[in-house]
Parts: structure tokens; sequence; C-alpha cells
């Protein structure tokens, strides 16, 4: 079986057999195209911008510095000049002959493993750095993607595309690439939060890295935190949620939306306890209207009552809430630190009062002689040791208001009487030996010291002072 004669033709004839078939409409367009292509070289050819195939390489806003100078050689070896080959360049060392750059412990990955037109286009782009994407709309997330909850808060220098301003691009002496330390590189920034000088209270977290509370780059939740408030302070407060989750009664303020720092500052205070505001500014700052409890009890607007009540309770005086009330959960009704009894009505046991004998004497209720224990006294007759002592013993709170007051002593206009909260008046007033009042559940009386008549001059009209 003979074979069939080959056909050899001469590239010149073959571009006019090219054209005779195109002419006799023998191919289709798309392979027209594709004939007015140049041939490839079959020999070494000076400049690949200027020989008609490679010209749009030099099309961009930003040149390496080679292709602009049409130097393809510098990067670009033949291999066989006829077939227009090339040898397989080493893209390890290729950069790092020109491109000089310090190699410091922690290596960007692309760097490492020479890899640099992953980043960068070698001949030209239309960003800075001949960079392949624009830095601030995609270039660095290509690769780092974010797969977690919607990031809702993003960080300034995350939303404007400008990572470099934190991280170095190739090379760092520090952890994540980044130009600082973790503290310094936000402290650039955040300057009212890098606070120091004496008297200053630091929060302990500080220490660890501001990013051990905060994910430097996006988050779902506010300031960028790494979990909702309250969940963040328990990785280190544990025992102090234990306390709220166990507890009979916790302040409403600790379940609010800015939790733990609606009253306590992340990073420093100038107060103990890391206070954003002194005691009681902190506390009227939610305090200074009419708030409904869980059980639907309308606590008093505590700002409004001591605007009105010049006659402050010393722990009030002393700016001091904390003195009687959990700032967070406790066991007793109204966050009280100790018992206190709630009731018009009860009989005395020193227990029951122990967050009233926290600062007064015992002995105010529990003896019979009132001289140097209280100046609520008939002569020696202790007039505390008779309210309280009964059967229906009086309590603290069917005279005295904690809180404030318009008259001397914390003495209550009225107080709520009864299942229906009936107001029964008082009527206290203050004499310049001791006092008198009418309520509703006794007739009008009086008290006297007799301090007055020991150290009254004599009277003339009782000869002689007797």
């Amino acid at each position: 079986m003979s074979k069939r004669p080959g056909i050899t033709l001469s590239k010149s004839r073959l571009s006019a057999v090219l054209l005779a078939v195109l002419a006799a409409g023998l191919l289709p367009a798309s392979d027209a195209a594709a004939a007015d292509v140049p041939p490839r070289p079959s020999t070494a050819v000076e400049n690949c911008t200027q020989s008609g195939c490679h010209a749009s390489t030099l099309e961009h806003k930003f040149l390496h510095g080679p292709a602009a100078q049409g130097k393809c050689d510098a990067c670009h070896q033949y291999d066989e000049p006829r077939e227009h080959t090339f040898k397989t360049i080493n893209q390890d060392t290729l950069c790092s002959k020109c491109h000089l750059m310090e190699h410091r412990t922690v290596v960007h990955g692309p760097v490492a493993t020479g890899q640099c037109t992953g980043c960068h286009d070698p001949h030209g782009s239309e960003h800075r750095m001949m960079l392949i994407a624009d830095p601030t709309r995609g270039l660095c997330v290509s690769c780092h993607v974010h797969e977690e909850d919607p990031l809702v808060h993003v960080h300034g220098p995350v939303a404007a595309g400008a990572c470099i301003l934190c991280h170095e691009p190739h090379s760092s002496w520090k952890a994540n690439l980044l130009v600082k330390s973790t503290n310094e590189l936000c402290a650039d920034c955040h300057v009212e939060v890098a606070q120091s000088g004496a008297g200053l209270h630091v929060h302990a977290a500080m220490e660890q890295g501001c990013t051990s509370c905060h994910n430097p780059h996006a988050s779902p939740n506010p300031f960028m935190l790494r979990a909702a408030t309250d969940e963040l302070c328990a990785k280190c407060h544990g025992e102090m949620m234990e306390k709220i989750d166990a507890s009979s009664v916790v302040h409403g303020a600790v379940h609010q939306a800015n939790g733990c720092t609606g009253c306590h500052s992340p990073h420093s205070s100038t107060l103990p306890n890391l206070q954003k505001r002194p005691e009681p500014d902190t506390c009227l700052s939610c305090h200074d209207q009419p708030l409904k409890t869980e059980s639907g009890r309308t606590l008093t607007n505590m700002a409004l009552l001591l605007h009105d009540s010049p006659d402050h309770h010393g722990p009030i005086r002393a700016g001091s809430c904390s003195s009687c009330h959990q700032p967070h959960a406790a066991e007793n009704a109204n966050l009280l630190v100790k018992t206190y009894p709630p009731e018009f009505y009860a009989a005395f046991d020193l227990d029951r009062y122990a967050l009233c004998f926290t600062c007064h004497l015992p002995e105010m209720v529990t003896t019979k002689s009132g001289i140097g224990v209280t100046r609520f006294r008939e002569g020696d007759q202790n007039l505390h040791y008779l309210h309280v002592n009964q059967e229906k013993g009086r309590t603290c709170r069917a005279c005295h208001e904690v809180h404030a007051s318009k008259r001397p002593f914390h003495i209550r206009e009225a107080v709520p009487f009864g299942s229906s909260g009936w107001m029964l008046e008082i009527n206290f007033e203050a004499m310049d030996d001791g006092g008198r009042c009418s309520p509703g559940c006794h007739e009008e009386k009086s008290y006297a010291r007799g301090e007055l008549q020991q150290t009254a001059p004599a009277s003339p009209l009782k000869g002689g002072g007797q």
C-alpha cells in the first residue's frame, strides 16, 4: 500500500493559500480572524511589545520598569528562537534579583513561596505597585475570606481597604505581619483609650491586648466585640455571672443591651471598679424616672426625690448607693446587701435589721434607756425601743424615709399603709428640745429630752432656776 505523497509549503506559500481560501469563503469568520494573527516569530526578537504580538502589555497606567523600557530579556530568556519558546524562569529568585527586601521572622505566604505574581502583575497594572486588583476592593480578601456571621460592624481601615495601615505586605517582626505590637498599633488611632497616669485604674484585659476583646477586622457585634457584652465579660468574670444566675433578685441594668459597659468603662477609669461615673450619678442615670420591675411594682423617681428632699440619708450624702444596694444581684428585695424588714408592722428581731445596724448602734432599739444612744427620747425613755419592741412593732420604714425627706431625721411626710397603699400621714414637727407628731395611728403626742432644762440659765420668775 503506497503512501500519499506529502505536501510541503513554505510559510509564504501557506499564507497565500490561506488568503485564497478565505477569498473563496471556505472558512468561517472566526477562523478568518485567527488568520489575521501574525505568525509566531522564528528568530529572536529584540522588543516583544513592538513586534505586533505583545503591544497590549504596555496598555497600563503603571508599568514594570523592564516592560516600560522594552527589556523583556531581563525576565524572559529564549530557549529555542525558531520555535519561540523560553526557558523556565525560577520565580523563587527572579524578583529578588532586583527587589531586595528584608525577610523578617514572620513572612507573608506568597513571599515565602516566591509567588510574587499572586499580588503583582509582572508587566503592568491599573493599580499602584502593579497590584493585580484594587487593594481597597478585593486584593487581600481574594485570599483572606471571612466566612463567619454577617459582618455588620467593620473596622475603618478594613472598610477603606487600608490593610497595610496595620499589616506589612511582605514580612514583619510581629505576629500576623503587624507593623507594631497590638496595643501600640491600636493606640496610634485610638488615643483616648491609651490613657495612662497616676490614679488611673486600667482594665486587666488591656494587658492581654485589644484583640482579646475586639476583632480587628469586623464583627456582628457593636464596637467589633468578639461576642455580646455579657458573654464577653463572662469569660473573665465568671464568678460574677454565676452569682447573677444564682440570685433571686437581679439588677435590671445587667440585662440591658449595653450590659456591663452601661456602668463600667471597658478600658480604664479614675474611679474604683472601672466605674464610668461616681455614685450616685451612675445610679441616677437610670433612676431619673419611674421604673417598673418585672413584678409590676413601680420604683420611685429617685432623682426627683433627692432633688425635692433636702434631708438625705448618710449613704446618699456620702455618695455610696452600694453601701445598701448590691449593684449586680442579691438575695434580698431591692438588691439590699443585708436584711431589712419590708413591712409596716413586724416583731422585733435584730437579724431582720442587719442592714440598719451596719451603721447604727443596735442599742438604739435594744435598751430602754435612751441617753447616749438616741435623741428620740422622753427624758431617759428610749422612744425607739418603745415603738419597735411591741407585738406589732413599727419597723424603721413606718416613720423614716430611707433615702431622703423634707423633714429632719429623714421623717416621712406619709407612709403607705395596708394592702391598698393608703398614705398614712405622720405630721412630724421638730422642736428645740424634742418634737411632736399626730399620725393616723395615734393622737398627737410630743416628747422632750430635757436638755434645755439642764442647760438653761436660771429664771427670775421661778426663783433661781429650781
